[in-house]
């Protein structure tokens, strides 16, 4: 799985904001507002990975959460971005 369009990530001081850019940005209007960790969802589904990977990548960037906490995180996130067309699988 991957992000269907490509996705500028931005650092706005008290979170992150996701834009469309280049051909992707007519085909996806809006903004994302993200958290520290959806962006780092957001930056590992640039390239093709797996939910397996992407969990990986968090427990060893957040060791101090829980594999559930991780996993319920991923997961809600991951159908969010389903929900809204972002993904290609």
């Amino acid at each position: 799985m991957k992000l269907k369009y490509e996705f500028l990530i931005m650092d706005m001081g008290e979170g992150f904001s996701a834009v469309a850019v280049g051909e992707d940005a007519g085909k996806f209007h809006g903004m994302l507002q993200l958290n520290a960790v959806s962006a780092d969802i957001m930056e590992q589904l640039k390239e093709e990975t797996t939910p397996y990977k992407v969990h990986a990548y968090l427990k060893e960037k957040y060791p101090e959460s829980t594999d559930d906490e991780i996993g319920n995180t991923l997961a809600g996130f991951l159908t969010t971005l389903s929900r809204l067309g972002l993904l290609s699988r």
